[in-house]
């Protein structure tokens, strides 16, 4: 049984929702505001409580805790928060937010509301709260006001009780194009180019949280017609397409993730959208699907973009095949964009020229943080993407068939003016828009 509150609660006649008012600011999470009052909705995974588990299960459904958890999860999404971390100290518990890839503390816990704040977690996300020595994950879905979110979280044990963090994942139709997410003229040029293909696969790689899903989208809607097939399927769906079918893997689910890619190629899809490319059965799958004239959108975990290429190679697929089915691979980064009300300008000296190995004009400046209202005195708002781009010609091709060191793709992709990760980087910072640092520390 729930303990009285004054705050009314309602539940819902499907799963385990409920909803709550967002409980009165906090003076230490920055985007409280009177929207913030909106009433939130919350779906949470099933599962039947056990009579061993009540006391646990109540003392993580004190109103006290439930407006603490609210609280926080409703200023992240408002705030635009990636990512919410609940970090065990040996006497509380800090909450911290990533926004725009920087991380802030945003409010202290005490110690005698930390399990609390995380059984309240687990409860939402459907795990087991009597285990606590032991990795877990969940998942919840939050509405608040307009805004719809799927939150993915992860419990880690350690020293000072479990570590928690919530992966927030926006859910809104995608708009974005590709001339927005800053890749330059040429590059813009040359993919768009690549794109106009009818068949291939196209990759995007980088590290994560490095806006893969996003350049992925972008792609998709620049090609994408009324009168195409287009189908998708991924274990997190960040956007809705207009226009495509979309899926994703239940936790339930006995098949694996290539044999969900063979049975979305079964549709016969123009285009299709997949997730990462984890292993050799579901690069088998990818590359067998982007030979029966479609286009495959996939992604992939490299360093770079001729990496990609061996990656591939290493997972076992021929030379010959990954040759004959890549029509682009995009690179790319997410950095601190520069705050454009302070950032301050100082020559570009000839020991770094010489270091950078680039050919620089008379006067070039590049840019460092210093701080000010606009930015919160970080010097720094917001992200910019780098991107590399590889395009296969005859002769790397033949190159990679022959296993080529990558480093002789490397160069050979050079000379035909190909663009590379540390080129877009240094123009950018040439530009103001990022720190030199920044783009270094990237690569």
């Amino acid at each position: 049984m729930l303990p009285e509150s004054p705050i009314a609660l309602r539940f819902l006649p499907f799963a385990s929702c409920f909803f709550l008012p967002v409980p009165g600011g906090d003076a230490r999470l920055p985007w409280r505001d009177a929207a913030m009052a909106e009433k939130i909705q919350f779906e949470t995974a099933r599962r039947t409580p056990d009579a061993d588990v009540k006391q646990v299960r109540n003392a993580a459904e004190d109103k006290g805790v439930i407006q603490e958890v609210d609280s926080v999860l409703a200023a992240a999404v408002d705030g635009n928060a990636t990512d919410i971390h609940f970090e065990p100290q040996q006497e509380g518990l800090t909450v911290r937010t990533r926004v725009g890839g920087l991380m802030s503390t945003v409010k202290e816990m005490p110690e005698r509301t930390k399990g609390n704040v995380i059984n309240r977690l687990k409860v939402l996300s459907g795990m087991d709260i009597t285990k606590t020595k032991i990795p877990q994950s969940g998942f919840f879905r939050m509405t608040a006001g307009e805004r719809k979110v799927e939150l993915y979280v992860y419990v880690l044990p350690t020293l000072y009780g479990e570590s928690l963090v919530v992966k927030i994942q926006y859910k809104q139709s995608a708009t974005m194009k590709l001339e927005q997410l800053g890749m330059s003229p040429s590059v813009l040029t040359s993919y768009r180019r690549a794109l106009a293909r009818n068949s291939g696969l196209y990759l995007v790689t980088g590290p994560p949280a490095s806006g893969k899903r996003t350049t992925l989208y972008a792609s998709i809607l620049e090609v994408l017609k009324p009168d195409l097939l287009a189908m998708g399927y991924d274990p997190i769906v960040k956007y809705e397409i207009p226009g495509m079918i979309q899926g994703k893997p239940d936790d339930r689910s006995e098949f694996t993730f290539a044999e969900a890619i063979d049975a979305l190629m079964k549709q016969e899809p123009d285009l299709a959208y997949i997730g990462d490319i984890l292993n050799l059965d579901e690069a088998r799958a990818t590359i067998q699907g982007a030979f029966a004239k479609r286009r495959v959108f996939a992604r992939m975990t490299a360093n770079d973009a001729i990496n990609a290429l061996q990656n591939l190679i290493d997972m076992g697929v021929q030379p010959f095949l990954v040759a004959a089915s890549v029509a682009a691979i995009l690179n790319q980064r997410l950095i601190r964009r520069l705050c454009p009300s302070c950032r301050e300008a100082y020559p570009v000296d000839e020991a770094l020229k010489k270091e950078l190995g680039f050919r620089f004009p008379e006067n070039a400046r590049f840019y460092k943080p210093k701080g000010c209202p606009q930015c919160e005195f970080r010097g720094f708002n917001g992200q910019v993407a780098i991107f590399e781009l590889y395009l296969p010609s005859e002769e790397l091709n033949k190159m990679v068939v022959a296993k080529e060191p990558v480093q002789a793709l490397r160069q050979r992709a050079q000379r035909e003016g190909q663009s590379s990760l540390k080129m877009d980087g240094v123009l950018k910072a040439l530009g103001g828009l990022c720190t030199l640092e920044e783009v270094l520390n990237a690569l």
